[in-house]
């Protein structure tokens, strides 16, 4: 083995490495047209309901499509049954050509034991309920806790997640399960439920026949598509020229020795024995242009995932505090970081006024390291107007907002 298995590179190489593994070093594509592509070519999008001015994945697309409106990627995916949803580990939209990799572990026997403790007590109270639930989607079509009649009214002592009836309770260990899929997200983002079998073709819905490793591979691969960054740790090539790796859980090292033109790539940076898995396209990647927009990042964008990598390669200190109590946020209730030239420039709140359809503007903190010209001030303010557009606001308002 050479040394060319490990293979060093310069902060700013890293952050661009970051950035066009995220798309975001330029537009994407211009329109709804383009949304599909854009899902595809990034794998997963993770999703939370909080929408102050446009849900995460609407803040996602919205920095790499460039005509991007409210409700396109829920309104294109869903019904051209492109997608399905799944933890991994948190909450995600997934192309649907990976469902495969998940359903060899969507049993009971993989659950954790706080679901299969759920289903056990949800069947004390209504025996044989998933079966239930499922013949009423098989008889009705798609449909959510709601239109399930009595079992929705039943409110058991028991919690589950934050769904509290046993309509809701039983969609939900359906899909948990595999059986069932989210086929839909109403304008409340309130879940819609149908049969995989009728949402998905038979090929798409097969298990696969693969090793857990295999499994777990492709699934590595599929994750670094969504973002090219993995933290392996301290990496070395030992006196026997082998390759050791400090984080092993869930990394192997095969998985870099593979005679296989997709197979990851060991970086780490100048002077440093912290080492990142990348792309095997990671020198190709170099060589990509970074257009001259400022973007707002979504908090839960996959560029700015892992925090100690942000400010390690970005020198960016960003944490989503919506959680926190306000005497304890250091940044603000909902940030949104800015991309600008491959550098994170600074911090912005935006939240819209639906009833006055407004779109505020406040709360902007800048880098002291970034100092404004005119083509970065122009991008700014392009930024603001685009995010107006987009959410079909009519005004805007800026609140003690100076970039100087």
């Amino acid at each position: 083995m050479t040394e060319t298995l490990i293979n060093e590179i310069s902060k700013d190489d890293l952050r661009k490495l970051a950035i066009v593994g995220t798309h975001l070093h330029e537009w994407q594509g211009k329109s709804k047209q383009d949304i599909s592509d854009v899902f595809k070519q990034q794998v997963m999008v993770q999703l939370d309901p909080l929408n102050p001015a446009g849900r995460n994945h609407d803040i996602f697309f919205f920095s790499r499509i460039k005509n991007y409106e409210i409700d396109d990627f829920q309104n294109v995916v869903y019904p051209n049954k492109e997608v399905f949803e799944a933890y991994f580990p948190n909450l995600m939209a997934i192309t649907k050509e990976h469902f495969s990799l998940f359903l060899p572990q969507m049993k009971k026997e993989f659950m954790h034991k706080y679901y299969q403790s759920r289903i056990e007590k949800m069947e004390e109270l209504n025996e044989g309920i998933l079966n239930e639930a499922r013949e009423f989607i098989l008889k009705n079509g798609p449909c959510k806790a709601a239109d399930l009649g009595e079992m929705a009214s039943v409110k058991p002592e028991f919690t589950f997640w934050k769904t509290s009836n046993l309509a809701g309770m039983s969609l939900e260990m359906l899909w948990l399960l595999g059986k069932a899929v989210i086929v839909e997200r109403d304008s409340n983002w309130r879940k819609i439920y149908g049969l995989t079998e009728s949402y998905f073709d038979e090929t798409t819905h097969s298990d696969i026949q693969l090793t857990d490793d295999e499994i777990s591979y492709r699934k590595f691969l599929a994750k670094q598509k969504s973002y090219p960054l993995i933290d392996l740790g301290k990496v070395q090539l030992t006196k026997s020229k082998r390759l050791s790796i400090g984080k092993r859980k869930r990394v192997s090292i095969d998985w870099f020795l593979r005679d296989d033109e997709n197979s990851p790539k060991i970086v780490t940076l100048e002077n440093s024995q912290k080492g990142m898995a990348v792309p095997a396209n990671w020198k190709e990647m170099l060589e990509s242009k970074t257009d001259n927009e400022m973007r707002a990042i979504a908090p839960l964008d996959p560029l700015i995932w892992n925090r100690e990598l942000l400010l390690g390669v970005f020198d960016f200190d960003y944490t989503w505090e919506v959680y926190k109590i306000p005497k304890d946020r250091k940044w603000g209730y909902y940030v949104y970081p800015l991309l600008y030239q491959n550098q994170l420039i600074g911090r912005l709140e935006a939240k819209f006024d639906k009833k006055k359809k407004i779109i505020n503007y406040f709360n902007f903190q800048k880098e002291e390291s970034f100092e404004f010209d005119s083509s970065s001030n122009k991008a700014f303010y392009d930024l603001l107007e685009r995010w107006k557009q987009m959410l079909g606001a009519e005004k805007t308002a800026l609140h003690e907002l100076s970039i100087n």
